[in-house]
């Protein structure tokens, strides 16, 4: 039984990643919250073609910088789940497994910060007015929560 449960742990381990990592979460596939369409955030930014190509570009460059972490995260978590699930789980390699995990995600969220911090050196001092107006800026995504389902943020550099 602890042979086949490993088994299948492997195989979901390794396959799941690149279908889970393929689009990003909460992104709807464009630069930012809605996507960069009309009535979007970015949109009513009235980016110029040249920061739209700059903010793409750098997004872009983001997604390949955290692809390696998030699927090291995930993989993690995964064998973290692993170990929670022996009989005699052992304490000293759960924790070991925890603070990995605590090290990626810190990595992820420094990523995130220096990509917020170059986005928002992209957008001129009105652009920036208006993205704390609309509630992009704070810390917890729009409207001051925690952004969309289960308490996370609005995507991978989401929260500008």
């Amino acid at each position: 039984m602890k042979r086949f449960t490993l088994i299948t742990a492997l195989i979901i381990m390794f396959a799941l990643p690149p279908v889970v990592m393929a689009q990003p979460r909460g992104m709807k596939g464009g630069m930012g919250p809605g996507g960069g369409r009309p009535g979007s955030a970015l949109a009513n930014l009235n980016l110029t073609t040249e920061q739209s190509e700059k903010i793409r570009a750098m997004r872009e460059t983001h997604q390949k910088d955290i692809m390696p972490i998030q699927t090291k995260l995930f993989t993690k978590r995964a064998e973290l789940r692993l170990l929670w699930m022996q009989t005699k789980p052992d304490s000293e390699k759960i924790k070991s497994k925890q603070k990995e995990i605590l090290d990626l995600r810190g990595q992820l969220q420094e990523k995130r910060t220096d990509f917020r911090l170059e986005f928002r050196n992209i957008l001129t001092p009105e652009q920036r007015t208006k993205l704390l107006a609309q509630g992009l800026g704070r810390h917890h995504g729009p409207r001051g929560g925690m952004g969309g389902p289960h308490g996370r943020d609005m995507g991978q550099g989401g929260r500008w």
